[in-house]
């Protein structure tokens, strides 16, 4: 070695052995006699430092932050819970100079060795250590615990709630009222667990608060279950809390659905996050203010922000809640913990430096430093099987903090800190593996870390599963598919033969039951090949099994009549749906009284059409004075009235009578506003009546989905606001077809109208535990509509007699907001083949549906109404009855670009299109063109050079030169110099060579909502818009025959 480097060399070992001196310095206490004497009574101290360092949080040298609450985990690993009070009353923090720190003890479990607690620091600065003293051990020391002191006006606060048990503002500002939430594990200590409905009030009359368009910072710690709520929120809402002043503005976060992060006022202030939280782990959102800008941050970086001048406006009365933004707005569900306002909008160095101390494995403060100087590890190494775990414990003597980390697969991520020891856990694994667990200590000189080297052996088998079944299936009869086990044996063995089992069936309508090991197939509303797969795994990594089956449906399933109830008796004006062999059954049964079953002989039954005699029934009452009477009506523009009661010697007694009773075919309409489509109903006065109303029933009350009203003669509305709002409402298109229906085919209708406006689809979902379900309110029991739904139809004894439904929903569906927390459109066929699937158990005579694609941009709403419409357009492909049905077309003076509800015109458009597909379906019309809209069957190049398009409508089509500019190739206004329609055939000729992959036609954000430029079929009918179809390759050439 050349002299040059061995002086360099004791340079180095001579700067290394400064630091090690001072920290040892520090370490044993060197500080001025004075400040020893202030805790010459407690018998315990150790030193904690503040690392801002790269090895620690890693921050930049310019960083200085004043009166900062740091945040001192305690961990029985590192501290001895027994040298201490019980509560940790004789806690003590002391500077490096030995002046006393003030700090707050928010948890203290000594039995199960865990502390929290807050220091307030009165500078960090950056890239630097920093060394506290922590005292302990003196049971005559009384409490010095003072959040007000940590958490006060002279560091920023206004509010600082931990969300523990005790439910306190630190500042004494708000007064936080419990309405529901529940004590639960926090980021830190004790948090607040949160279901939707339940929250915090905070108070509504609020003063302290940053007020005018002063900076502030509003922040929290949550874990969500799920998407599309307000986490917490302050403020005044101007327009609805403050008398229409203008005054106001709210300060909102929000985690939106897909997940997404953002704070919003009622005004220009807020901004969205680019950073994204994930579902059920925790996340750090800081929403910040100042000078026009506002800010957020996620996890301790800065993830969007936005400017405008003078943005807020806020009120110094101000209400607060934790679990929404508003009073009586809770609907977030998961924890909470760490609230707080400040009136400072806090710095990119102070939220990165809260994040860093605050997250799980933070790295800004260590442990209790440990005595002597040994860094060692034991064992050294591991080798374990798949689902084992070893504990490694290390000796860090001296070091400022410790943490444990993994290295797999080329990653390192933290595992834990601050501890002594660690268990490693194998999981599982699919084939033998390596790792290296590390364990690493940072010294004043550096970071010091030792490996252990660890090998997986694989010793647990995975599954190996095939699929039982039939090739083919008549959808009718109840099949089981079976997910057989080859290797149960060698699982059994292992202790691993505990399976889960996932099943999905995908390609058509089918109604599926699972158990553990098989899937049973209970009914089908499709025809065609289905594909059944099954995930199965024992903890491992998932099996995939699958197996396709074929369904060959039968031409036409038998009517299943409905079993009538022992007391059931004929009502006025009610409605007898009509069978397959065109006769409607009206029951007569019950049980005589007693002074009746004494007097009577016989019991008769008259039914009389048009007041001429039509039947009439005579038996003897049973033993018991039960009776039973079945009379087949025939279906028609005929009046039906009855008479039952008792023969006696003494003459004809008439006991019951009813009035008014028609025969015919009977639908449900379902969906939302579109579908209630009342139009107008503020009077003055309801629609005259047409001949043909007399002829059109419904029963029970379409606004609260209860049997209030019975039976009676439909109506389009009533008057809003008038008792009888709601009952017999079918709404202005279901009017218009009803009508249609009873004029041309002479035949009395039934429609059970059930909409209720502005919901999406899942809540229309039937109780699987309950079906009817009708508790609650609506948006808030997804199950109330159809709870309702199914009361009503039971009620008017209809349940075998509901022909088809006619479905008109989908707007609230344009965004997202469904419990998967993704966009809705992502899961409305699986909702709507739930929804079908529990209508056909409950109606099982159901055999047609009719659905209505949805307005584009309905109600201006979005951004996916592109892609709920496709999910429309596509459901055909999963049912053999269902027909979609175009709105786009429907053109009035109130038509345009994102309408919402149509006008009675409009309304009268929908019911006119819809009409011969119902008549065709009930009736045997046959139609000499095709009555549906032109629905995309394929789309693909028909050239090499990929400079030509076709799409097949599967029905002839009118080419509209004004539609080009509704045509997309990959999301780009497609450029097309020709193009043409021949039979089914609309030709484009590119005006280059395109590689899109995918071609939609109509996107919402652009059409004009002109009927102008259209694509229509030769019928008329508007075609149905369609979104992102892949576009097929063109064939290859076929290879010359030698």
């Amino acid at each position: 070695m050349k002299p040059p480097d061995r002086r360099l060399r004791g340079r180095r070992a001579m700067c290394r052995w400064w630091a090690a001196a001072t920290c040892a310095v520090i370490c044993l206490g060197f500080v001025p006699r004075a400040a020893v004497a202030a805790f010459e009574a407690w018998r315990h101290s150790a030193t904690l430092w503040i690392l801002t360092t790269p090895d620690g949080a890693d921050l930049p040298a310019t960083c200085v932050e004043a009166d900062f609450p740091l945040l001192v985990r305690l961990d029985a690993d590192t501290f001895d819970f027994g040298q201490a009070r019980p509560d940790g009353a004789d806690l003590r923090f002391s500077a490096a100079d030995g002046t006393s720190l003030a700090h707050q003890v928010e948890e203290w479990d000594a039995a199960g060795g865990r502390a929290c607690i807050w220091v307030r620091i009165p500078q960090i600065t950056g890239n630097a250590r920093q060394a506290i003293t922590m005292h302990w051990g003196n049971a005559d020391a009384a409490s010095s615990s003072d959040g007000a002191a940590v958490f006060a006006a002279d560091n920023g606060f206004c509010s600082v709630l931990h969300m523990d048990d005790r439910l306190r503002d630190e500042t004494g500002l708000v007064k936080p009222v419990d309405l529901g939430s529940e004590t639960a594990v926090g980021m830190i200590g004790a948090g607040r667990r949160l279901a939707a409905g339940t929250g915090i009030d905070c108070g509504a009359a609020i003063t302290g608060f940053p007020s005018g368009d002063a900076p502030f910072s509003s922040q929290a710690w949550f874990r969500a279950d799920a998407c599309g709520a307000w986490i917490f929120g302050w403020g005044r809402y101007a327009k609805r809390l403050n008398g229409n002043t203008g005054d106001g503005n709210e300060v909102v976060i929000s985690i939106d659905a897909p997940p997404g992060l953002r704070w919003a006022s009622d005004g220009p202030g807020g901004t969205s996050s680019d950073a994204l939280p994930t579902l059920g782990r925790w996340c750090h959102v800081v929403a910040t203010y100042r000078d026009g800008t506002s800010r957020i941050y996620v996890d301790g970086r800065p993830a969007g922000s936005r400017h405008h001048k003078a943005a807020m406006s806020l009120m110094d009365n101000v209400a607060m809640t934790i679990g929404g933004g508003r009073p009586r707005s809770f609907g977030f569900a998961g924890c909470i913990d760490e609230v707080r306002v400040s009136k400072v909008a806090r710095s990119d160095d102070w939220i990165r430096l809260e994040y860093e101390n605050q997250k799980a494995g933070q790295m800004l403060v260590g442990g209790p430093v440990q005595p002597g100087t040994a860094f060692a590890v034991s064992p050294q190494r591991l080798a374990l099987p798949e689902g084992a775990a070893a504990t490694v414990t290390a000796q860090a003597g001296g070091a400022q903090k410790v943490w444990w980390t993994i290295e797999k697969d080329g990653a390192e991520t933290v595992a834990d800190v601050d501890r002594r020891s660690f268990t490693f856990r194998a999981g599982r694994v699919s084939a033998d593996a390596r790792a290296t667990l590390r364990f690493k200590a940072s010294y004043a000189d550096g970071v010091r870390s030792l490996d252990i080297p660890v090998t997986i052996a694989e010793a647990i088998p995975e599954p190996i599963v095939t699929l039982r079944t039939p090739a083919t299936w008549n959808g009718r009869d109840p099949l089981e598919v079976v997910a057989e086990v080859g290797n149960r044996e060698a699982l059994r063995a292992t202790g691993a033969d505990t399976l889960n089992v996932s099943w999905t069936v995908s390609g058509g309508a089918v109604t599926t039951q699972a158990a553990a090991d098989r899937l049973l197939l209970e009914r089908s509303q499709y025809g065609g090949p289905i594909r059944v797969r099954a995930l199965v795994d024992n903890g491992g990594l998932a099996t995939t099994a699958e197996t396709v089956i074929t369904i060959d449906e039968p031409d036409r399933d038998p009517w299943v009549e409905r079993t009538p109830a022992k007391e059931e008796h004929p009502e006025d004006d009610q409605f007898v749906a009509r069978n397959d062999a065109d006769r409607g059954l009206l029951h007569c049964n019950g049980t005589l009284d007693g002074a009746a079953r004494r007097d009577a002989a016989t019991v008769f039954f008259d039914v009389f059409a048009d007041d001429k005699p039509f039947t009439s029934q005579t038996r003897q009452p049973g033993t018991d004075g039960s009776y039973a009477f079945t009379v087949a009506l025939e279906p028609g523009l005929v009046r039906y009235r009855t008479e039952f009661g008792t023969q006696s010697a003494a003459g004809r007694t008439v006991l019951r009578s009813a009035k008014n009773i028609v025969c015919g075919d009977a639908w449900i309409i379902e969906g939302q506003s579109n579908a209630e489509a009342t139009g107008p109903n503020n009077g003055p006065d309801e629609d005259p009546a047409q001949p043909a109303d007399a002829w059109i029933r419904s029963y029970g009350n379409q606004l609260d989905g209860s049997t209030r009203g019975g039976w009676g003669t439909a109506v389009r509305t009533h008057i809003w606001g008038r008792p009888n709002y709601g009952c017999h409402q079918i709404g202005a298109w279901g009017m218009v077809l009803a009508r249609h229906l009873v004029e041309r085919h002479r035949m009395p209708v039934c429609f059970i109208n059930a909409a209720h406006g502005g919901t999406p689809i899942w809540q229309h979902q039937r109780n699987p535990a309950d079906r009817f379900d009708t508790s609650g309110e609506y948006y808030r029991n997804p199950y109330k509509i159809y709870g309702g739904l199914l009361t009503r139809v039971t009620a008017a004894r209809l349940t075998h007699g509901i022909r088809g439904v006619i479905w008109h929903q989908g707007e609230n569906d344009s965004g997202a907001g469904s419990p998967t927390n993704d966009w809705n459109y992502k899961t409305y066929q699986r909702y709507f083949l739930d929804m079908a699937a529990a209508w056909k158990q409950d109606f099982p005579n159901l055999r047609h549906y009719y659905v209505f694609q949805v307005w584009p941009l309905p109600c201006s709403m979005g951004p996916k109404d592109d892609q709920i419409r496709e999910a429309q357009r596509t459901l055909p492909r999963l049912f053999s009855n269902l027909r979609v049905m175009s709105t786009v077309g429907v053109s009035t003076e109130h038509t345009g670009r994102g309408a919402c509800h149509f006008d009675l015109e409009g309304y009268a458009q929908m019911g006119r299109l819809m009409a011969p597909l119902v008549e065709r379906d009930a009736y045997g019309v046959v139609a000499e063109r095709p009555l549906t809209a032109p629905n995309l069957r394929r789309a693909w190049y028909t050239t090499p050079a990929r400079d030509e398009i076709a799409l097949d409508f599967g029905q002839p089509v009118s080419w509209n030169p004004e539609s080009v500019r509704n045509l997309y190739l990959d999301d780009a206004p497609a450029a097309i110099r020709a193009a043409a329609a021949e039979g089914d055939i609309v030709t484009l000729a590119l005006a280059a060579p395109s590689q899109a992959a995918t071609i939609t036609y109509l996107r919402g954000r652009d059409w004009d909502g002109k009927p102008a430029n259209l694509l229509r079929g030769d019928n008329g009918i508007a075609a149905l818009t369609f979104c992102d179809v892949p576009l097929e390759a063109p064939a290859k050439p076929k290879e010359p025959t030698p």
